[in-house]
């Protein structure tokens, strides 16, 4: 079995520990275009304010990845074809799955104050 996962967040990465877990044979990838590691987003705003490193942020080492035999692809999705199980990476690249889970973030909550929907305002 290959799942593909489309994000690297804290869903994407749980979500790959628990299958890797539950089905110890399964190909994992992780396809993401916007680092080459997992971290904690969340955190984000302590490294800005200096009260943590970038390193700090890390909920995984950098072993981690191989030791647990997930693949990490530094790419975005472009396109996806359900019908023949096939995503194509903004690289050239494509990857055929068996199971693909699209983990891709949360949208923000708006609440109607002047300026929200500048840009650059998140």
């Amino acid at each position: 079995m290959h799942l593909v996962i489309i994000g690297n967040g804290i869903t994407g990465v749980t979500c790959a520990v628990a299958v890797r877990r539950l089905r110890p044979d399964a190909h994992i990838t992780l396809v993401s275009s916007e680092s080459a590691h997992h971290y904690s987003r969340t955190a984000l705003m302590y490294v800005y304010m200096g009260h943590l490193r970038a390193q700090d942020i890390k909920p995984y080492e950098d072993w981690f990845w191989a030791e647990n035999r997930l693949d990490l692809v530094h790419a975005a999705a472009t396109a996806l074809n359900t019908a023949e199980n096939l995503l194509t990476l903004d690289n050239g690249a494509t990857l055929t799955y068996d199971s693909l889970l699209l983990a891709t973030g949360s949208e923000s909550m708006r609440h109607g104050w002047p300026g929200q929907h500048l840009a650059g305002v998140q």
